[in-house]
């Protein structure tokens, strides 16, 4: 399967109503990120670990960054500096452990 590619959309001061989009690619998402995009993450199952790629070496070496969400808890992970997240693209990439059937929302404010 592809990368599944997330759409952002923007809180203003008059609210948002976050859509979910599901993900069930197990070679992950990606989404565009302005430096001020988070990712609300909703875990209807059990323990879920959210690696995501910096895109900046040191010494050689890629790294990842790792967020747990704890089981059937809605976590907001965020923002994301584009620096060191962003790919030539401006997109985060995430893989996740397990599919989020339940569901993820991107967005920016």
């Amino acid at each position: 399967m592809a990368t599944e590619a997330l759409t952002r959309t923007t809180a203003t001061r008059t609210g948002l109503e976050l859509a979910l989009q599901a993900v069930t690619s197990a070679d992950g998402f990606t989404f565009p990120n302005d430096g001020k995009t988070f990712l609300y993450v909703v875990n209807d199952a059990g323990a879920l670990a959210l690696v995501f790629t910096i895109q900046k070496t040191l010494d050689g070496q890629s790294a990842t960054r790792t967020s747990t969400v704890t089981a059937s808890e809605n976590w907001i992970l965020g923002p994301w500096p584009v620096e060191l997240y962003n790919d030539s693209d401006g997109l985060v990439t995430c893989t996740p452990d397990a599919d989020l059937a339940a569901g993820v929302a991107v967005f920016s404010g």
